[in-house]
Parts: C-alpha cells; sequence; structure tokens
C-alpha cells in the first residue's frame, strides 16, 4: 500500500493511484526518513547493492542517483518522517520506484511493556538477499494476525532462531548478548549499528543461533528493525522474560543518540 500523493518511478514523479507493481525479480530496501533524512543511507544502498550481487545481477544506478530520487519522493510529498521503501525490478524491464509505505513505530508504553512474539516454523531461500518472498510473508501475517502477536520468529529446518519475519532478533543471559550469524540472516541496518554499539562499549556477544528450547534460558531479548528500532520482547510463545533490563534500556539510548548524531552531521 502506497502512502501520500506522489511516488517515483525512474525519476519521474507520479500520481499514487498510477502505480503498477512490479512482477519481475525485485530488488528492494525500506528505510526511515526523520526530519527529511534518510536514515543511514549508505548502509541501505551498501546492502541493496549486495542483494543485487548475490542474484548476480547489477542495479545502473548510482549513489547519487538514487538518494536524489528519495529527496524528490519526500519533497513532492511535503513529508518528512515515515518509512519508504525503494527497490530496483529487473524483468521485464529495468525500472526504479521509491514511495512511502504504512508503519508502526512503538511508543514509549510499548517500549516499556515489551512485545509479544511468536515461532514459524520457516526461513529464506537466500537469507542474506533482501529479496521479496511472498509464501513467507504471508505465513508471517497470518500467524502474527491470529494471534495478535508483534512479530514472528523464523524457526530453521533445525530448530534453531534465526530472524524475525520483518526483524533481527537478540538475547541476553548473564550479561552476555547473542544473535545469528550474518551468513543466515537478513543483516537489518539496526541490528548492524547494535553491534557496532556493542564493540564499542566493550561488551560480549557471541553471534550464533539459538535452539527453541534455549529460550527458557534467556535473561531477556529484543528486537531491532527499521521501525522498532531496538524493541524489548516481553513474551515469546508461552516464555515470559524481563522488560526494563538496564543494559537494553542502555542501548536503546545509544542507539536513539546514534541517530540524532547522524541528523545533525547530514544536516
Amino acid at each position: 500500500m502506497l502512502l501520500h500523493q506522489y511516488f517515483i518511478q525512474d525519476g519521474s514523479v507520479l500520481k499514487v493511484e498510477d502505480y503498477q507493481p512490479n512482477t519481475g525479480i525485485e530488488i528492494y530496501e525500506v528505510l526511515r526518513v526523520m526530519e527529511g533524512i534518510p536514515l543511514f543511507f549508505e548502509d541501505h544502498l551498501r546492502r541493496f547493492l549486495h542483494s543485487a550481487w548475490l542474484c548476480h545481477l547489477e542495479i545502473p544506478l548510482d549513489p547519487e542517483e538514487i538518494y536524489d530520487f528519495l529527496q524528490m519522493l519526500t519533497n513532492a510529498n511535503l513529508i518528512q518522517e515515515g518509512n519508504i521503501r525503494f527497490s530496483y525490478c529487473f524483468r521485464p524491464a529495468g525500472r526504479f520506484q521509491a514511495y512511502f509505505i504504512p508503519h508502526q513505530y512503538p511508543d514509549r508504553k510499548t517500549i516499556e511493556n515489551g512485545v509479544i512474539c511468536g515461532l514459524l516454523t520457516a526461513e529464506r531461500h537466500d537469507p542474506n538477499a533482501k529479496v521479496i518472498q511472498p509464501c513467507l510473508k504471508e505465513k508471517a501475517n497470518r500467524l502474527m494476525s491470529d494471534n495478535a502477536y508483534y512479530e514472528a520468529l523464523l524457526v530453521n529446518r533445525n530448530g534453531y532462531i534465526t530472524e524475525g519475519s520483518r526483524s533481527n532478533v537478540f538475547f541476553l543471559k548473564d550479561g552476555i548478548f547473542f544473535t545469528s550469524p550474518e551468513e543466515e540472516v537478513l543483516p537489518g541496518i539496526t541490528r548492524q549499528k547494535v553491534l557496532e554499539i556493542l564493540a564499542s562499549k566493550g561488551e560480549t556477544f557471541y553471534l550464533r543461533n539459538l535452539a527453541a528450547e534455549e529460550l527458557s534460558s534467556m535473561d531477556a531479548a529484543f528486537l531491532t528493525g527499521t521501525s522498532p528500532k531496538v524493541l524489548p520482547i516481553q513474551q515469546i510463545d508461552k516464555i515470559s522474560y524481563r522488560v526494563g533490563h538496564p543494559e537494553i534500556n542502555e542501548l536503546i539510548e545509544s542507539y536513539d543518540q546514534l541517530i540524532v548524531n547522524y541528523i545533525k552531521e547530514k544536516k
């Protein structure tokens, strides 16, 4: 679903009612705009190009062009805050599109209380490539809708939890953080920033998958993503976790400050 009045297609500003969905191989990204600034654009662009490379394809646009298209979108709609989806579809003809999409940013109460997640036995075909996988998305959306879950955590064929359907997941036990190895997940930009923060603070973290049976032994858990940023988990399936953990609260503050610094730098 497209929001607002206009979207961008190959450098042209078009009305959303003229939008035609892509039907071929499509590489895409979703980034957040704050104060008119596309957050962590360079990181999203790097992943965008890498996703194409993993599919043995090449996006024929340079970074300046893509950035200009995003600015064109925000200016046309007079929108300074929101989520933008941009993509390149390779078949039947090369086509770049960018438009605002619905978002759900957790409020302060949700952050304080944490969210409830469920488990879904599913995995991405190529975890590192951000490519449309309709079947997985449908299953995850159905599970979340039927159970009022905020997110569906994916469990692979070996019984390990890898990531969320639209986010990454971290666990905390005895002051040590755990998250899946990069090669087994879609490496989220927020995930990357959180790992950088942990490293800068000298925190101990391990990149390894957790088996579903290990969930009950964890002290806390949280999601990372474009919309949720750093969001505590209150419950996974029937297992409850402590919310308001000081180390996670500190991460939330550090990530928010990272955003503030990025916006200042770009302005």
